[in-house]
């Protein structure tokens, strides 16, 4: 293991679907990289209990659904920050404090509870009402897009622009439904691609500050080219934009903030589970989604017994820190981290037990987190946590969703948070994790999460019962979106309407069908 001293901090670390390279490549257990074939079957999407939307109203409504089956823990405690010395891995202070609830203007994202996560101002909060009408997926923008992994927006942004990753290193601005020429931000040079079957590495994703309305900055998430053994290690680096124009970044602005070595041997490059999930919280802070580096069953080369129970290493973890540099330090680690509860994690580490949290979402309006993460050999898991709550295991590799993975049976489940929900690989075998919808133009929808398979091209609804920390029965959109295959991306718009990222070249909205 290497750890940084006054600069980014380097971690040297190590199977199923989360990112295709290939619309017609073979999914094996190995490898989060399937194909974009043909829909569902439907069976074994496993609920967490009863059926109640939060805010009084009924599941969304419409198409076929798995059963729902099995039950969901709540988990345990939940944590404040308040103002921080970043411990071993940090310097200066930080501002903290965690923010749950609904309504409220949003100050940055930053302050005490009642603040709803950053740039969520035009959300709509209030209940569900109605029923779903026929949904369809409407094409932004396809033309001048190469395999497009993530779509966001700028918080406070009233242009009504989008933000697109693209795989290979370049971030594209759509504005009035065309795709700008000139990328916003192109670090090509920087990033490894891969574009074998089952390469997952490349750029990932990316976040804005919670002010970037005020100061200009975002964080970036991709693999890095220049790394000596050339594995793609983890870099999370900051930009800011261009003194010169809202629509371009500046390139020069870069400064990395972490870096984490991942997983190599003499024969194999682990090209896998590189995770890719980056957000702010409404606390301020920025969380980063690390897989477990790759391999199978996170026991290869230099996994040990598993990089996902180990608490020193970064893989297979969410980890939260504060990115702004202080006190020589690149970053720092706030309070309520996992090392507040357990010594011996790494302070950067606010959950583990994660197999390749490929896609996570805040709920804009209670600050709730969840977090999709792509499954092994049987089963895909979506985890949720309230708003601060943290400090949770979701076991991998000890389980898969509900079930014992190593070993099969009879294993060691104490502490570990089970999922929120659960899908077998008759369904899918590559979870894409979504968001929730918070939009105007589907009431009857709002509330709901919406999620989605990369290779059958399944698409879901749940809805999140807060207080009796249950799902409803994750209901099918698939047969209203048809048109949208290899979903890479299931996100909000600065109006809390949702967006699609086809990693095929499209940009999609979810609308009331006329």
């Amino acid at each position: 293991m290497r750890r940084r001293s006054n600069s980014s901090r380097v971690i040297s670390v190590t199977s199923a679907c989360a990112l295709a390279v290939a619309a017609n490549s073979a999914c094996d257990s190995n490898t989060d990289v399937p194909s974009g074939s043909a829909g569902a079957s439907g069976t074994a999407i496993s609920g967490a209990g009863t059926s109640a939307a939060s805010g009084g109203t009924a599941s969304p409504a419409g198409g076929s659904a798995g059963p729902g089956a099995g039950t969901t823990s709540g988990g345990s405690g939940s944590q404040s920050g308040g103002s921080t010395s970043g411990g071993s891995t940090s310097g200066g202070s930080t501002s903290g404090g965690s923010a749950s609830g609904t309504g409220g203007a949003s100050d940055g994202g930053m302050g005490a509870g009642g603040k709803r996560v950053a740039g969520t101002d035009g959300y709509d909060c209030s209940p569900a009402s109605g029923a779903v009408p026929a949904l369809q997926a409407t094409s932004i923008a396809s033309a001048g897009l190469s395999e497009p992994i993530y779509v966001t927006h700028a918080p406070n942004d009233s242009t009504g622009r989008l933000f697109v990753v693209e795989r290979a290193g370049a971030v594209r601005l759509i504005k009035a439904g065309s795709v700008v020429t000139k990328p916003f931000l192109d670090i090509k040079s920087k990033v490894v691609a891969g574009t074998a079957n089952g390469d997952e590495r490349g750029f990932l994703g990316m976040a804005f500050h919670p002010r970037y309305a005020m100061n200009g900055l975002f964080y970036v998430h991709y693999s890095d080219k220049a790394d000596a053994n050339n594995t793609g290690d983890t870099v999370i680096e900051e930009y800011k934009v261009s003194a010169a124009s809202p629509d371009e970044a500046d390139a020069a602005s870069g400064r990395v903030v972490l870096k984490v070595e991942q997983p190599t041997n003499s024969s194999t490059l682990f090209r896998n589970h590189k995770g890719g999930a980056i957000n702010f919280g409404a606390d301020g802070f920025l969380y980063i989604g690390l897989g477990d580096g790759g391999g199978s069953g996170d026991t290869d080369a230099t996994h040990g017994t598993g990089n996902g129970q180990n608490l020193t290493s970064l893989l297979g973890k969410m980890l939260r820190i504060d990115p702004a540099a202080s006190g020589g330090a690149q970053y720092s680690s706030p309070p309520g981290n996992l090392k507040d509860k357990m010594a011996a994690a790494a302070p950067e580490v606010w959950d583990y037990g994660l197999r390749n949290p490929f896609r996570s979402s805040f709920d804009g309006c209670t600050g709730d987190l969840y977090i999709g993460d792509v499954g092994q050999d049987k089963w895909e898991e979506v985890d949720i946590e309230k708003a601060g709550e943290g400090q949770k295991n979701y076991g991998w590799n000890k389980t898969e969703g509900n079930h014992c993975y190593q070993p099969m049976s009879g294993c060691d489940e104490a502490g570990i948070t089970k999922p929120l929900v659960e899908y077998d690989h008759n369904a899918g075998k590559s979870l894409t994790g979504g968001a929730v919808y918070r939009g105007k133009s589907i009431p009857g929808l709002r509330g709901a999460y919406i999620y989605a398979d990369y290779q059958t091209n399944a698409i879901w609804s749940l809805v999140y019962d807060r207080e009796k920390g249950t799902a409803s029965t994750p209901v099918s959109l698939k047969q209203d979106l048809n048109n949208v295959t290899s979903i890479v991306s299931i996100t909000n718009g600065a109006d809390g309407e949702i967006y699609f990222a086809s990693l095929m070249g499209g940009v999609y909205k979810l609308e009331a069908a006329p």
